[in-house]
C-alpha cells in the first residue's frame, strides 16, 4: 500500500498569491488616490477610496491567515 502523493502534502499556494495581490492592489489604490484623485472611479468614491485600500490590505491579512493555517495543517499530516 502506498502513502499519499507528495503533491497532496504541500500547502496550497493560491492564498499566498492572493495575499500579495491584495496588498499590492490596496497600496496602489491608496497611492493612486493621493497622486490623482480626479481619475473617474476615484473621484466618484471620494474619501471612501481610503476605505477601499484598507479593506484590500486587510483582505491580504485574511489570506495570510488562510495560508498559514493550511501550511500548519499539511505539516501535521506528514
Amino acid at each position: 500500500m502506498s502513502g499519499p502523493s507528495p503533491r497532496s502534502t504541500r500547502a496550497p499556494r493560491w492564498p499566498a498569491v492572493a495575499m500579495v495581490v491584495c496588498w499590492l492592489a490596496g497600496i496602489a489604490w491608496i497611492v493612486l488616490f493621493y497622486v490623482d484623485p480626479t481619475l473617474p472611479v476615484l473621484s466618484a468614491l471620494g474619501n471612501a477610496n481610503l476605505l477601499v485600500g484598507i479593506v484590500l490590505f486587510g483582505l491580504g491579512w485574511v489570506f495570510l491567515a488562510v495560508f498559514v493555517t493550511a501550511a500548519v495543517v499539511t505539516a501535521r499530516r506528514r
